[in-house]
């Protein structure tokens, strides 16, 4: 085979992902901030040396990604919106309901991150990182007789549980799990509501918050093999229930 053969033809960007490019860029390295309007469409054509339409297809790139909102009208334009978790767990939502994955797939992942974000919060932060969590388990107690707030109550204990860990990106791929299964334990409580006597709801969800409360104070004693350990077999036990109450049944995650 001669050089020739090794040859494929370039692909020229066109202008409009240029600009879109350039803006991108400008919003991930923090020079435009969340919020930030865009200069109108006048200035911008300008700076950017581009016709209105090839201007107006880079803003139509940079909504499709998420980066900008637009509105319409006399004193409409574009305003700088920073990804965010929500955004991205819908994506990864999506993604994995299309490729046939499980709630089961999830739980396991789960299982696979929490344990040591736990250990990373109590060897790294146990002060700071159990005054949040305790904070937070103060408040479950609170809503523990109301059963339309304990899923969303759970939930946000296991998302402050991995940010707490202080790594970004475990926290950014919990975040997308936590709110695939929140839905789904959102559903199991209705189902428990017309289903399950309500002492037993109420034990069960007793003894899940007391778990949670001494997982904080493993994180506060600094013991990081105590908080891997503990929250590694609350993970496999709550997951097991779970599957076992709802089935691991293929993921739903459209409206």
């Amino acid at each position: 085979m001669n050089a020739a053969d090794s040859m494929r033809p370039v692909r020229v960007r066109k202008a409009a992902e240029m600009v879109a490019a350039q803006i991108r860029n400008a919003i991930v390295r923090g020079e435009l901030a969340d919020g930030d309007v865009l200069s109108n469409e006048a200035n911008l054509i300008a700076q950017f040396a581009v016709s209105r339409p090839t201007l107006r297809e880079a803003i139509r790139i940079l909504e499709s990604e998420g980066l900008v909102e637009v509105s319409r009208g006399a004193r409409g334009g574009a305003r700088v919106s920073l990804p965010n978790a929500e955004l991205v767990a819908r994506s990864v939502g999506m993604t994995l309901q299309s490729r046939g994955s499980t709630l089961e797939d999830v739980y396991q992942a789960r299982v696979i991150i929490e344990p040591p974000s736990a250990r990373l919060a109590a060897e790294t932060r146990s002060t700071a990182a159990a005054a949040v969590l305790r904070q937070h388990v103060e408040k479950e107690f609170d809503v523990m007789h109301d059963r339309a707030q304990i899923a969303g109550a759970v939930s946000e204990f296991h998302r402050l549980l991995v940010e707490q860990s202080g790594n970004h990106t475990l926290s950014l791929l919990a975040a997308s799990l936590q709110s695939i299964t929140e839905r789904h334990l959102r559903l199991v409580h209705r189902q428990q509501q017309r289903e399950e006597d309500p002492a037993v709801q109420l034990r069960r969800t007793r003894r899940g918050f007391r778990s949670h409360l001494k997982l904080v104070d493993l994180i506060a004693a600094g013991d990081g093999n105590g908080a891997h350990e503990h929250w590694e077999a609350h993970m496999r036990e709550v997951s097991s229930y779970w599957l076992r109450e709802f089935g691991p049944r293929g993921l739903d995650v459209l409206d």
